[in-house]
């Protein structure tokens, strides 16, 4: 229930930070393939380190560190430091939740744009304060 209402509360956040990330990506020259490889790649390195920090936290007691031991000590580093990335992720879940639904709402925008179900509207240029000198 907790999980519902924490995205029925970020969700008008991340509507708003995906419409505009869809539009500044529509605006921008290429393929919809290059633009969704150009949106999604953070996005998914975020989610993934949260999924290490919650399985690290939700290890059974005693088990610590061991459950996503390797052996290697460049893996178990690198394991480490995406644990750490992802408990940070959530220690600031009111940026996290609404950057990562952001990114899948301004996916999913860019895809029913390509196929014409939803029209884009692109950016339009504030205009120059300094041209009023009134």
């Amino acid at each position: 229930m907790t999980a519902f209402l924490a995205l029925l509360f970020f969700s008008p956040l991340a509507f708003i930070y995906g419409r505009y990330r869809a539009r500044q990506l529509r605006a921008a020259p290429g393929t919809l393939k290059g633009r969704l490889a150009a949106l999604l790649p953070m996005p998914l390195f975020v989610a993934g380190c949260v999924v290490l920090a919650v399985l690290h936290a939700n290890a059974p007691l005693g088990a610590g560190d061991a459950v996503l031991a390797t052996g290697n000590g460049v893996i178990d580093f690198v394991i480490g430091a995406a644990r750490k990335i992802g408990e940070l992720a959530l220690i600031l879940f009111m940026v996290a939740i609404p950057y990562l639904l952001g990114a899948v709402i301004a996916a999913v925008l860019l895809v029913l744009d390509a196929r014409g179900v939803a029209i884009l509207a692109t950016p339009t240029p504030e205009p120059d304060a300094s041209a009023n000198t009134d």
